[in-house]
């Protein structure tokens, strides 16, 4: 008579401790995969914003170059800059914009306009309409001021002027923004807090761009 041995495990034991230790492998990968991605999307959204914030700034500067010094040009350059930075960017969160005098390489700065997005303004245009626009004059620091009177739009230069002009002046736009995270990734890993906002974190940065003034005949 044949003798029967019975098996060490029942029938199917090996597929159930496959598809456990899948499942137990699944629960300790899914949230690596969770983790780069709220980071592959972070990065995406900041780099989406410091190029919104760089086409901000370079159409004001040219709004700035083509405005020179008629009254009311900055209030052109601030609308134009708050209605550049659209969804999904916030134009709350900028931080302030600076219009300067400027060498045109950017490497020297000889006077500055800066206005921060505080308070509220309200601003003549050259068709003498009156905008309110939620930006203050700061108070001119180490770097002489920069009014719209003391930009030279003359070809010849402007000797009248303080200092004199030889020529047009080179006009640069900054503008400094805060990106907020998006995600709950900076909380959950305790990351860096932009503007020591411990909340919400993220990054400051800034975007400038420089054109000539366009020359009055």
């Amino acid at each position: 008579m044949k003798e029967t041995i019975a098996p060490d495990h029942p029938v199917g034991g090996g597929q159930e401790r496959g598809a456990g230790q899948g499942l137990v492998e699944f629960a300790m990968v899914i949230p690596l995969v969770v983790v780069l991605f709220m980071g592959v999307l972070e990065l995406a959204l900041a780099l989406q914003a410091s190029l919104s914030i760089n086409r901000a700034s370079q159409n004001g500067a040219h709004v700035a170059a083509t405005a020179g010094n008629i009254q009311g040009a900055d209030c052109l350059i601030l609308r134009g800059i708050e209605r550049d930075v659209a969804t999904p960017n916030q134009a709350a969160n900028i931080i302030e914009v600076i219009v300067e005098r400027t060498a045109l390489a950017g490497n020297q700065s000889y006077a500055q306009q800066k206005w921060s997005r505080t308070g509220t303004t309200n601003c003549t245009l050259p068709d003498s309409s009156v905008v309110a626009l939620p930006y203050t004059l700061a108070a001119a620091g180490a770097t002489p001021a920069y009014p719209e009177s003391q930009r030279c739009t003359v070809l010849g230069g402007c000797p009248h002027m303080t200092p004199a002009r030889s020529t047009v002046d080179n006009i640069g736009v900054t503008v400094r923004y805060r990106h907020d995270w998006v995600t709950p990734l900076n909380g959950a890993l305790d990351l860096i807090a932009g503007d020591g906002n411990a909340t919400t974190g993220g990054w400051t940065f800034e975007q400038r761009n420089i054109f000539r003034v366009e020359p009055t005949l």
